[in-house]
């Protein structure tokens, strides 16, 4: 049987520090010339292009310069998402290297990032070699519909079918339980985000995990018959 595993990037795979709220501001103040636009947008979990919407909309700004707020903000992420700033969270490589080796496993990203800044910061840690295909936020819709397009995109790249009972999502927010629940997907929230412990207890995922360093409980999930 094969496993589908569809991954968050914030919180999850990486933790930027505050990096993408920074490039954002940054980005923002430089369009339209106005400082901390992003300064209490709650980000985990939620979508890009919906809460840049509300910013925009917010501050009364010409959404039809949105392309050019987007450009300035891949061009500030890439110099506020480095090494020295952002984070590549514990056990991550090892776990992605059993994985790809498995060759009844596989990957995809299922992410409310837009797919450029998805990129943009999963290169800092040469991740993108692990997700060659995924679902992404270009456009604002509910967060589940990004993961079902994930699975689609996953099928016709890998060739394989994958029902809903055999695609996990990997993902440190509630939000990230309640999409998987919504395609019938199961769910692993990891402790390494803004989420409390306990707050994703409640969730009732299929399993939670403080974090990836212990990944036997998970691969032990994608094979199970």
């Amino acid at each position: 049987m094969y496993t589908l595993l569809l991954w968050d990037v914030d919180g999850t795979l990486v933790r930027g520090n505050g990096a993408g709220r920074r490039a954002m501001n940054r980005a923002f103040q430089e369009v339209f010339g106005i400082p901390d636009a992003f300064a209490n947008v709650e980000m985990a979990g939620a979508l890009d292009l919906a809460f840049m919407a509300d910013v925009f909309r917010r501050y009364q700004v010409d959404t039809g310069r949105l392309e050019d707020f987007l450009y300035h903000y891949y061009r500030a992420l890439r110099a506020e998402f480095t090494p020295e700033q952002a984070e590549l969270l514990p056990g991550v490589v090892d776990l992605l290297e059993a994985i790809e080796a498995d060759g009844r496993i596989f990957n995809a990203l299922g992410t409310g990032n837009l797919e450029v800044a998805a990129r943009i910061k999963l290169d800092v840690f040469d991740l993108n070699r692990f997700f060659p295909v995924g679902g992404f936020c270009e456009r604002p819709v509910e967060r589940y519909v990004v993961l079902e397009n994930a699975v689609l995109q996953a099928e016709a790249y890998y060739g394989v079918d994958f029902p809903p009972e055999r695609v996990i999502v990997i993902g440190d927010t509630v939000r990230d339980v309640a999409a998987a629940r919504q395609i019938g997907a199961r769910a692993v929230a990891v402790a390494t985000g803004s989420c409390r412990y306990e707050d994703l207890e409640r969730a009732e995922p299929d399993l939670l995990l403080w974090d990836l360093t212990d990944s036997e409980p998970l691969l032990q999930m994608c094979r199970s018959e």
